[in-house]
């Protein structure tokens, strides 16, 4: 079972961009890019998908960090992806979902 925390992110970007910057943040690369699955692994063998607001939904973006381990595992990946979004790739986040 995958336990998963959703990162929150007022950004304007598409699935495959938001990936693409998700995968540099994390010097990773976007598995099954330009399919409707693709997602970015991540080191300990979780991933991290991205969901797109549906036609009459504003913005922002859902960021899922998926992790096989835990809750707690699964909200601590989310929060480390959290600060690397904000501070390195300068997204606007508000906030974050367990």
């Amino acid at each position: 079972m995958d336990h998963f925390a959703t990162i929150v992110a007022d950004v304007h970007l598409t699935k495959p961009e938001a990936l693409a910057v998700i995968a540099a943040t994390l010097d990773a690369e976007v598995v099954g890019a330009h399919t409707a699955h693709a997602f970015v692994a991540l080191p300990h063998g979780g991933r991290v998908e991205v969901e797109i607001p549906k036609f009459g939904e504003a913005p922002p973006l859902a960021v899922d960090v998926y992790d096989s381990r835990g809750d707690a595992e699964a909200l601590a990946a989310a929060q480390r992806l959290l600060e690397l979004l904000a501070g390195t790739a300068g997204w606007p986040v508000h906030h974050l979902h367990e």
